[in-house]
């Protein structure tokens, strides 16, 4: 029979084979889940969120039809001005005619 000492003392050997790749990689695709979800809400936290990695604002950049969650996509200290400009001069894209004069954006790239 275990004691609770026993049973909780730490073990030496560390036979996982989960590596510090292997939780980035589950995080990455956690943000990439709650930045296509279905609520609004959600997608406006990660856009808003300084730790959102750019490849997700970037995607986001290009698909997200809501308009407040899109500001904060653009606000994001993160998003690539290089990602903002093809999103801007894209004449194909009705999203732009949004934001063409949004006061805070326009401070924010000037």
């Amino acid at each position: 029979m275990s004691t609770l000492k026993t049973v909780l003392k730490p073990k030496t050997s560390n036979s996982s084979s989960k590596t510090p790749q292997y939780y980035n990689a589950e995080k990455t695709a956690c943000i990439t889940d709650l930045a296509v979800h279905s609520e609004a809400a959600v997608r406006k936290a990660v856009a808003s969120n300084s730790h959102t990695p750019t490849k997700i604002l970037t995607a986001m950049l290009k698909i997200e039809q809501d308009k407040q969650v899109l500001k904060e996509v653009l606000m994001n200290p993160n998003i690539p001005r290089k990602s903002v400009a093809t999103f801007i001069f894209d004449q194909s894209d009705e999203r732009v005619d949004w934001f063409n004069e949004d006061a805070d954006i326009i401070e924010k790239f000037s």
